[in-house]
């Protein structure tokens, strides 16, 4: 995965033009990274604590330049997923609403995967956000990256509380949030994403992604089982499992996530070894839900798609890896003995990739008769590898 040079450059266009220079020097806008960052770990309580003046405009000036440009690479994952299955619609222009849209992670990620990925569209996006200075950023962002890219980026700028938002029906392709859910009171969560879910036009999806913390990934467990339970929507992905409960959900200690190498923008990358953060990698959870209950892979009769949710483990004379489907998680091992040409490609799994097996109830071993097929998750932001 990688941050686009282009959505760098247009984020720090818009920032200076809009921030004071002060807040966009080196040791300031490190600092101000910093600062949100135990916002966003270690001082969650805090999240909602208002600012003013210089440490509002230094907190704006990191959401943008650092996180937005960071969190724009996540979106490229949901969408490769769905554009393998030839489910990103079709509609031009594509018709978005991005709740708690902030700076315009998802916005921009969005323009910037389909211009590299081949599918440059014109955008017509609905941006809500309480937050009308971000909201601004994001406008002035979204027409330099438009400047760039060749296409069009239309943004409506709505400063409102989304939890007062009522989109109208099927008017929109896309419903994205970014970092949203996890700053919602959990009783608000599950109505937000049916309101989402029904301003979504035919053949649309709603994707939804959080950090990686155990808590809020383990909240959008919860909430994936909500929607299962209500019948609500169909999951796309990260799941292969369609049933409930979610299998990360039974052990406190679990939770499933993504963790992938990324490819920082000159600018990111600066900031990145100032702070020690995202230097070696990017890691959130995300969910893709639609109303078509089309799946993220059609196995043959016989076999199953598993998604491989732990890093591969080696241990002397064998290889072992957690996956998910609908048996739940199950152990699969292959000894070095049992290694054969049609299970080889189960010594390429890694985490986030789906697997093809014959149906396994429970933890097992691989036998040189088990074929297994490996779709590999996309890993820079623009296709399968």
């Amino acid at each position: 995965m990688k941050v686009s040079l282009e959505v760098e450059d247009a984020l720090w266009r818009a920032a200076g033009r809009r921030l004071p220079a002060s807040v966009l020097r080196p040791g300031r806008l490190a600092e101000a990274v910093l600062e949100r960052t135990r916002r966003y770990t270690s001082e969650r309580a805090r999240l909602a604590e208002p600012l003013a003046g210089e440490a509002a405009a230094a907190d704006l000036a990191a959401r943008a330049l650092f996180f937005a440009a960071t969190d724009s690479a996540k979106i490229a994952l949901p969408l490769a997923e769905l554009a393998a299955r030839d489910l990103v619609p079709a509609s031009a222009p594509l018709r978005v609403l991005d709740l708690g849209a902030g700076a315009g992670a998802m916005t921009l990620g969005l323009a910037a995967y389909l211009a590299r990925s081949g599918r440059p569209r014109d955008l017509a996006v609905v941006a809500a956000d309480r937050d009308a200075a971000a909201l601004g950023l994001l406008v002035d962002a979204a027409g330099e990256l438009a400047g760039a890219l060749g296409s069009r980026i239309a943004v409506e700028a709505r400063p409102v509380d989304v939890l007062g938002l009522s989109p109208p029906p099927a008017a929109f392709d896309l419903v994205l949030a970014g970092g949203l859910m996890n700053e919602l009171a959990e009783p608000a969560r599950a109505p937000l994403l049916d309101r989402g879910l029904a301003a979504l036009a035919s053949g649309g999806a709603l994707i939804a992604i959080e950090p990686a913390l155990r808590e809020t990934s383990r909240a959008l467990h919860r909430l994936r089982d909500q929607v299962v339970a209500r019948g609500a929507a169909h999951v796309f992905a990260p799941c292969t499992r369609a049933g409930l409960p979610c299998p990360a959900l039974a052990d406190e200690r679990d939770w499933c996530h993504e963790d992938r190498p990324l490819a920082l923008a000159p600018r990111t990358s600066s900031i990145a070894a100032a702070t020690g953060l995202r230097d070696t990698g990017i890691k959130f959870s995300y969910l893709v839900l639609r109303r078509d209950p089309a799946p993220i892979a059609a196995p043959p009769a016989g076999r199953v798609a598993l998604r491989v949710v732990s890093e591969p483990r080696k241990a002397k004379g064998r290889r072992e890896l957690t996956a998910c489907g609908d048996a739940g998680w199950v152990a699969l091992r292959l000894l070095k003995r049992h290694r054969s040409d049609a299970n080889r490609p189960f010594e390429r799994a890694r985490r986030g990739d789906l697997l093809l097996v014959g149906e396994p109830a429970a933890d097992r071993d691989l036998s040189e008769a088990d074929a297994v097929d490996r779709i590999a998750a996309a890993r820079e932001g623009d296709g399968r590898s």
